[in-house]
């Protein structure tokens, strides 16, 4: 029985799609999380060494937290109270309301307003991955 080359050829076509379309399917391979940063997350590497450049410098995020029960995450209920996050530094005491920008010299920098205080106003938005990365527990895992 004679097998047609165009039969051949298309089903060695079918099979070279499959192979690249299910190897592109997979996505990256994950990136590994140092011990010093908080697991739980994939992340692409810009996202891990920036953490990890945050928190080599002293910085850590503090996560919100509801005040009571009622005020769980994902409640959008304004009536909630909440303890709002923040980041902090250890070795020079800085504080900042937004992530920490990185200065000219290398340096992490905030903004002088991160500190706990409470706030009504329903569930606060899920952490990012850099957020998550820093702290050692609380919040939930981003989105």
């Amino acid at each position: 029985m004679k097998t047609k080359p165009a039969l051949i050829l298309v089903a060695l076509f079918a099979l070279i799609v499959a192979i690249l379309s299910s190897s592109f399917a997979a996505g990256p391979e994950p990136v590994p999380i140092p011990p010093q940063l908080r697991q739980g997350v994939g992340c692409d590497t810009v996202t891990v060494a920036t953490a990890l450049e945050l928190v080599n410098q002293g910085w850590g995020y503090t996560m919100p937290r509801p005040k009571s029960a009622q005020a769980a995450w994902g409640n959008t209920d304004g009536r909630t109270t909440w303890y709002v996050g923040y980041w902090s530094n250890t070795k020079t005491r800085g504080t900042s309301s937004i992530t920490p920008a990185k200065g000219n010299d290398g340096q992490y920098v905030g903004d002088g307003k991160g500190m706990a205080f409470w706030r009504r106003g329903g569930s606060p938005r899920p952490p990012t991955k850099l957020e998550w990365l820093c702290p050692k527990s609380g919040g939930i895992p981003p989105r």
